[in-house]
């Protein structure tokens, strides 16, 4: 027969070890929350919280009772026992949902230096034209327009010979920050050494020329600075094409805007070409190259 305070000494330390436990998952629950973007999934974080220090608090009030009132064995028992077990359930739930929830972030950090490019921080080619398949397939079967610039930053090697490579990769990041922002699109890649490519899902043709024509006079008009001192300020020739519908590989797309790239080059750089579609007889391509929109 066990002493009845001995017994009673277990049941208090068996509720003190199921709040601590309690208290201890709320560490684990808080890193899980951290690690969470805000929404839904965060926000029941939040509560399991909330019902974790519920629990704790419940542990601490049966230990109170049990000090105040006296023991009673059989019972006593019995829910210090559930408490400890349920403690015992919500550590290893936690324990289990952070390390799965590492495993997550690990991954999608994964993805994520798969998808962008390490210079400019922006998608890479192969994400950039994994995006721009889905977005022909969207206007395909909506029958909705979609443009793409495709623009080349002018006398790039000059910049690089200047300055270093190092000059060159900032004047890259920069360059893609500024055409993000003038773009107002967050489909925007690096296509290849010096050249971008953004994707401008529901623009037609004359709202793509704007946009064109806006980046482009952003970059005209921007200071590059590195190590203190400015850099030459680049310009940039941009290419531009628009698809209305019709079933094509996104890598016609990109030749098309490539051969508007090619006429803004010759013609002059720091401007921007449309490859517009052929009516009546056909072509080799499809479209044919205009005259720049912008002539300086």
């Amino acid at each position: 027969m066990v002493d009845p305070t001995i017994s009673n000494v277990l049941v208090q330390s068996t509720l003190v070890t199921a709040a601590s436990l309690s208290l201890t998952s709320l560490i684990v629950v808080r890193r899980v929350y951290r690690m969470l973007s805000p929404g839904l999934v965060r926000a029941t974080w939040g509560a399991l919280s909330l019902l974790i220090c519920i629990q704790a608090l419940g542990d601490l009030a049966l230990l109170w009772i049990n000090y105040t009132q006296g023991p009673n064995r059989h019972q006593d028992w019995l829910i210090a026992s559930v408490c400890l077990g349920a403690s015992l359930f919500v550590v290893l739930a936690c324990s289990l949902a952070h390390h799965n929830a590492k495993d997550l972030s690990r991954l999608s950090r994964l993805e994520s230096l798969a998808c962008v490019d390490p210079v400019t921080e922006l998608y890479n080619r192969r994400h950039i034209m994994d995006v721009l398949d889905t977005e022909c397939i969207r206007s395909s079967s909506h029958n909705s327009p979609l443009s793409i610039l495709l623009m080349d930053v002018d006398n790039f090697k000059k910049i690089n010979d200047t300055y270093g490579h190092q000059a060159g990769d900032v004047v890259l990041k920069e360059m893609g920050v500024l055409i993000t922002a003038a773009s107002d699109s967050r489909l925007v890649g690096r296509y290849g050494g010096e050249e971008f490519l953004v994707l401008l899902p529901q623009e037609d043709a004359a709202a793509a020329s704007v946009t064109a024509e806006r980046i482009r006079a952003v970059i005209e008009a921007a200071t590059v600075v590195y190590d203190g001192d400015p850099i030459i300020s680049p310009t940039i020739s941009i290419g531009i094409a628009t698809a209305f519908g019709w079933k094509e590989k996104p890598e016609d797309l990109v030749g098309l805007a490539d051969e508007a790239l090619y006429a803004a080059k010759s013609t002059g750089r720091n401007r921007s070409c449309h490859a517009f579609e052929s009516s009546g007889k056909r072509t080799v391509s499809k479209f044919s190259v205009v005259s720049p929109l912008n002539s300086q």
